[in-house]
């Protein structure tokens, strides 16, 4: 096994649970005021971008490569893969519909990414909360199948 399992395994543990707790952070702050610290990741458009396709990329590669005592290749951290790939891509999206930039051309890219956000945003809080859940459970279980 490569030396950079174990830290890759570490990293989408972290980058899925922080994304998680970022989306469903404005639900959250309401039961704790620590999750309300979450939310700094929401009011700045470039940390959200970045955190977006972080936790994206790592999702992407998780389909790529396994955990630490993982036998299944693919299907052993399916739902953290998609977890990632379902929260990178919502933040990407909430930081271009909460953070628009003006031009005429992004005026029609904004109105199409509008679209689609209102859409996913009613969702935001709900996925936000079961992919912490599923980064936690993949931290506790890594070898179970399917996490």
């Amino acid at each position: 096994m490569p030396q950079f399992y174990p830290q890759f395994y570490l990293l989408s543990v972290v980058s899925t649970i922080i994304a998680g707790l970022a989306l469903s952070s404005d639900y959250l702050k309401t039961k704790s005021e620590f999750f309300g610290s979450f939310r700094f990741l929401q009011k700045n458009r470039s940390i959200q971008i970045i955190a977006g396709l972080i936790t994206a990329a790592i999702g992407v590669l998780k389909l790529i490569f396994r955990s630490p005592g993982e036998e299944v290749i693919i299907v052993g951290d399916l739902l953290p893969a998609a977890a990632g790939i379902i929260l990178g891509v919502i933040l990407i999206g909430e930081a271009f519909r909460q953070h628009p930039k003006e031009s005429a051309k992004q005026e029609k890219v904004g109105k199409s990414v509008e679209k689609v956000t209102k859409r996913i945003a009613t969702y935001r809080i709900p996925v936000g909360i079961a992919g912490a859940v599923i980064g936690l459970a993949h931290f506790l279980f890594p070898s179970v199948l399917f996490l």
